[in-house]
């Protein structure tokens, strides 16, 4: 006879199985989003989906150029509704998008804002317009959602924010249910959206109250991963969960990852706790929080690494699979020994930048526009550092103007700075992998052509003294007299 509670469990592990076969069976649908953008006259255009609301990797998954009249179509296939980003350039917004559905907008934006390299940093964003009304439409109706719930907060928010006041929460509640449906309903995108988005306020106001919290948020059959009002608050409130929860010990963790590196151990392990009964949503939990522990320290990150692409291999669930290589890859990425993704960089000459001329040499890179004083100002004590370590370390500074005449003519400017420049070609998945959203920015490449650094010491700080340092172990660990001849 089979044990009540395993019947139970069973019982939810598949239903869980169910709906993910529901949502990855249904067959994808053309998704077509046309309209104008005449400020951005050929321009490439971009609709980028995320991997999943844990990680937000990029990936574009459709693009094309912006005809000189302003008008672009974009199209591609999905199964799910979710949030796409619309880009052009290093400006974006986004929308929500409904398989088989057909978008006319139009999008504008302050021109001055539109030629910055990160316009987000002056609150410059496209403005998506529908070409008509639809009051139907998703967008429609979360936006107005929003728009209210924001006012409403914005009457509340220092009693409930700052005080934590449970009246005056009761009171903006209110006011919303007078307007808003505020239901469980799962099946629902839209009122989802609003459930959860009301529930990231109650989970600060409660300060966490993990049980209360759990008991009417997740404590259900649901996982909403393409929704980002659920996945917002599922993010608060697991958030190093494992690590931070009274009700699971550091020993349990420490013999389950470090002494053992045994997923079962670590899956039973943490189950004892009652925000994570419900085994879908506890391995989704365990994949979010293996990631954070990869640059902890107190976890052997070999051990962490293992268990994550165990993960990948043995899931019942294809959404865990790719949370999981999403995971793998995000905590990894900027660590030394990091591979780089295919680099397409051009010269000012047109001709294509290749890194592997310079195999077996560090190499730094410093990305700048043309616009950016202090990255010009900086070339100076580049021009001195590289008379002085050129041998040892190649400098590339690398353009991101989109435009890149102005490129081209700062190379004629500028004819004393005779290191390597390159324009990045329009690259823009590139410079968003390495979250480079300000300038100036550097990296630093190891002689195999990996990762060395993602944050470098600048050349007006302490890069010097650091190169410095470095050749000097060089020289110290290739002399066969020195003790750690050949340990480096």
């Amino acid at each position: 006879m089979i044990q009540q509670g395993l019947f139970f469990r069973r019982l939810l592990f598949i239903a869980s199985l169910l709906s993910t076969l529901f949502v990855y069976g249904q067959k994808p649908k053309e998704v077509i989003i046309e309209g104008n953008a005449l400020f951005a006259a050929n321009c490439d255009i971009r609709a980028i989906s995320i991997s999943d609301y844990i990680n937000l990797l990029p990936n574009t998954i459709a693009s094309t150029k912006i005809s000189k009249t302003g008008y672009f179509k974009l199209s591609f296939k999905t199964n799910t509704i979710q949030i796409i980003q619309l880009e052009i350039n290093t400006s974006r917004s986004e929308m929500f998008i409904v398989p088989g559905y057909q978008y006319k907008i139009e999008i504008n934006m302050d021109e001055q804002k539109f030629k910055m390299f990160n316009p987000a940093d002056e609150n410059g964003f496209l403005q998506i317009r529908s070409s008509q009304i639809d009051t139907n439409d998703l967008n429609y109706k979360i936006n107005k959602f929003y728009s209210f719930y924001e006012k409403t907060l914005e009457k509340y928010a220092n009693n409930i924010i700052r005080f934590r006041s449970l009246l005056h929460y009761d009171s903006l509640l209110n006011d919303i249910e007078s307007q808003y449906p505020v239901v469980y309903e799962p099946t629902n995108y839209y009122l989802s959206y609003i459930y959860y988005t009301i529930g990231q306020l109650e989970a600060i106001v409660k300060n966490k109250n993990y049980k209360e919290i759990y008991n009417k948020y997740f404590d259900n059959d649901f996982i909403l991963y393409d929704n980002p009002a659920y996945m917002t608050l599922f993010n608060y409130y697991y958030d190093n969960y494992l690590y931070l929860s009274p009700r699971i010990s550091k020993e349990v963790l420490d013999k389950a990852i470090n002494e053992n590196c045994n997923y079962l151990d670590l899956f039973n392990g943490v189950g004892k706790d009652y925000s994570l009964v419900n085994e879908k949503l506890r391995e989704l939990v365990i994949i979010k929080n293996l990631s954070q522990f990869v640059n902890n320290d107190e976890f052997n990150q070999e051990n962490v690494i293992k268990l994550l692409q165990h993960i990948i291999k043995n899931t019942h669930f294809e959404e865990h699979k790719k949370i999981a290589e999403s995971s793998l890859k995000t905590s990894i990425r900027f660590n030394t020994g990091s591979s780089i993704p295919n680099i397409n960089f051009k010269s000012a000459n047109g001709s294509k930048y290749d890194p592997k001329d310079y195999e077996g040499k560090w190499i730094y890179y410093q990305f700048f526009s043309t616009q950016c004083v202090d990255c010009i100002r900086e070339m100076v004590i580049i021009n001195e550092l590289q008379k002085q370590f050129k041998d040892k370390i190649v400098f590339v500074s690398v353009s991101v103007d989109a435009d890149v005449t102005k490129f081209i003519q700062f190379r004629k400017k500028y004819t004393q700075f005779d290191w390597e420049f390159v324009h990045f070609n329009n690259s823009y998945e590139w410079i968003k992998y390495f979250e480079i959203y300000s300038l100036p920015e550097y990296l630093l490449i190891s002689p195999d052509g990996t990762l060395f650094s993602r944050y470098p010491s600048s050349p007006e700080k302490d890069l010097t003294i650091f190169l410095m340092r470095l050749f000097t172990e060089e020289e110290e660990t290739a002399d066969p007299l020195n003790p750690h001849y050949n340990q480096k």
